[in-house]
């Protein structure tokens, strides 16, 4: 996910305070690179948080919070891929 995507999805999903939100994305994208941004962005917005502040915390208690409740999502995903892999067999006539 590019820098211009993720800022997208923080102004959609973060709307309280998009200048700080930007800014502390920024800062983290800088320290962290985009990868482990995105999963801990995407955690937060699991999470229901209404903004990036506890992300940014200097302990990184909001940033491991935010990474196991995505990675914890992503676990249950591989089920889910299965049965769809499943169902596109069956509507094929492939399997019964």
């Amino acid at each position: 996910m590019t820098f211009g995507q993720l800022m997208a999805f923080v102004r959609e999903r973060f709307a309280s305070d998009p200048k700080r939100n930007g800014s502390i994305l920024r800062q983290l994208w800088k320290r962290y690179g985009p990868s482990e941004v995105e999963v801990m962005v995407k955690g937060a917005a699991l999470l229901g948080w209404k903004d990036l502040r506890g992300l940014y915390s200097k302990e990184g208690i909001g940033r491991r919070w935010a990474q196991t409740a995505y990675w914890n999502r992503e676990k249950r995903a591989p089920a889910k891929t299965l049965n769809a892999l499943g169902d596109i067999l069956q509507a094929r006539g492939l399997v019964k």
